[in-house]
């Protein structure tokens, strides 16, 4: 469907002088003529001195019709003046019917109540006086009576003007719920653009912790390690040095990757970073970094992994060692990864409560938070907390296959 042509401004404005002068011109013919009506203004058809006043009047009080939308009460006096003298009430009818689309509760009830009895009192004197006799012309002859046909246009008038009232104000109405709508549709809008840039703040935010600090925490216990090492004079300083440089360069790498992804498009699509293939280097680091772990990864059908899963795992595998790392820097720690379509996803880690009150890193807790997150997201569950001397990271996910061919991927396992 072609939606209706906008006029401008312009062409608005001249659409609106032209409909009033237009208004005025029948207005006040219709007002001329009606000018019989009033006793005295005419002697065998000539216009004495009365209804040249007359005349004149009522050609002022149809000057007001130019002002009826800035001054709608002016012309409801200039009609009621001319109702009142004996006319016609166009001109009323017209004031009144912009007077009732502007006010509101008791005024427009008075206002109606005013219209319909000023009218009446018109039909009244029109039909049991001098006044309005000759209002169309008519004669015994015509086979129409004069007062049936006054009666039937004010009754017809009224009717006119009330629906037009309704009309307008029903119009209004529904452009005021229209613009509600539309405001509220670009609060919702802008409220919906507020939250996504909020989950992306929140999902760079965890990508930040659980990259970066990983990177940062074993980069700490190595400075510390290589430290100790030279302090000692042990030869495998040398190593320990350059594993840390290793892991200086893979600690850049991801700050810029995230730099990058701050400098996306908000309509790019989000590249998840980590893969569950990933996790052994992740202990590989871990024990790099002089941490025990006593790890065991099977793998079996990754191929298959949803994206979001196998970057979450890599995360929560990710995040979890580092919190060990972090907080029991001299504990063992035993990994536990089990993968595969058919069973989902289970990962454990523990290990012993420090005794010493933690390491030196220290941390916010946001870690454990993201994991809970992460999990929630991805439809599964996370534990995290004490237990028996053992502070323990329990995560189950289910698994949803993206492509056919279940079992595609190689089964890998790594043990102590």
């Amino acid at each position: 469907m072609t939606p209706a042509p906008v006029l401008s401004p312009t062409a608005r404005w001249w659409l609106r002088r032209a409909w009033d002068v237009a208004l005025f011109i029948l207005g006040f013919f219709v007002t001329v003529m009606a000018t019989g009506n009033v006793p005295g203004t005419q002697v065998e058809d000539s216009l004495t001195d009365l209804g040249a006043a007359v005349w004149l009047l009522t050609f002022l009080a149809w000057v007001t019709v130019f002002f009826r939308r800035r001054a709608p009460w002016l012309t409801l006096l200039a009609g009621l003046a001319l109702a009142a003298l004996g006319t016609e009430y166009l001109l009323f009818l017209l004031g009144a019917f912009h007077v009732l689309i502007r006010t509101e509760g008791r005024r427009r009830l008075a206002v109606a109540v005013g219209t319909v009895t000023v009218v009446t009192l018109y039909v009244v004197r029109a039909t049991t006086t001098s006044w309005g006799y000759d209002v169309f012309g008519l004669d015994d002859g015509s086979g129409v009576s004069p007062w049936v046909a006054t009666i039937a246009v004010a009754a017809m008038s009224l009717v006119v003007t009330a629906g037009s009232v309704a009309l307008s104000l029903s119009r209004r109405a529904t452009s005021a719920q229209r613009q509600r709508a539309d405001a509220e549709q670009r609060r919702a809008s802008t409220l919906g653009d507020e939250l996504a840039r909020q989950a992306e703040r929140q999902d760079l935010a965890r990508e930040i912790h659980d990259g970066l600090t990983n990177r940062l925490a074993l980069l700490s216990m190595m400075g510390g390690n290589v430290a100790r090492a030279v302090e000692r004079g042990d030869p495998a300083s040398a190593e320990l040095a350059r594993t840390l440089q290793a892991q200086s360069r893979e600690a850049l790498g991801d700050l810029r990757g995230l730099v990058h992804d701050l400098r996306q498009a908000p309509s790019d699509p989000t590249v998840p970073r980590g893969s569950m293939r990933a996790v052994p280097s992740l202990i590989a680091d871990a024990r790099a970094a002089r941490t025990n772990v006593s790890a065991v990864v099977i793998l079996d059908g990754i191929d298959t992994a949803p994206a979001a899963l196998d970057a979450g795992v890599h995360r929560m595998a990710q995040e979890s060692l580092t919190n060990a790392v972090k907080h029991a820097p001299d504990m063992p720690v035993s990994f536990y990864l089990e993968a595969s379509p058919a069973t989902g996803v289970r990962l454990r880690v523990t290990n012993p409560l420090a005794t010493h009150g933690g390491g030196e890193l220290g941390g916010s807790g946001m870690g454990l938070i993201g994991i809970g997150e992460r999990a929630a997201a991805l439809g599964g569950t996370a534990w995290t907390g004490a237990h028996e001397g053992e502070f323990i990271v329990d995560v189950t996910l289910p698994w949803t296959v993206e492509a056919d061919g279940a079992g595609a991927g190689r089964a890998s396992t790594v043990t102590p």
